[in-house]
């Protein structure tokens, strides 16, 4: 698991693949000393996130564009303010 992550393997990857929940994975990793990597949005994606969010991307397809998982798509606009739209309200 850890030099899956020094390969750039991301938590929620690793969790998957060794079968655990991503706290699991990140609990192995800082036990055996690991250093978090930075964070995985730069300020100018946060602020894409942001635009496309209010245009009315879903946070998956922002997150897929970007790179990222959606849950830090949702963890950054959280931080930020960012009035979440209610899934379920969505037009079918």
């Amino acid at each position: 698991m850890i030099s899956d992550y020094s390969e750039g393997i991301r938590i929620h990857e690793l969790a998957k693949k060794y079968g655990v929940h991503r706290a699991t994975a990140r609990g192995h990793l800082g036990r055996a000393g690991v250093s978090k990597r930075p964070r995985s949005m730069s300020a100018a994606q946060i602020e894409e996130a942001v635009q496309e969010n209010v245009d009315g991307q879903s946070l998956e397809k922002i997150g897929k564009r970007l790179g990222v998982d959606f849950t830090t798509v949702l963890n950054e606009l959280w931080l930020r303010g960012v009035q979440m739209r209610d899934p379920h309200s969505r037009g079918r």
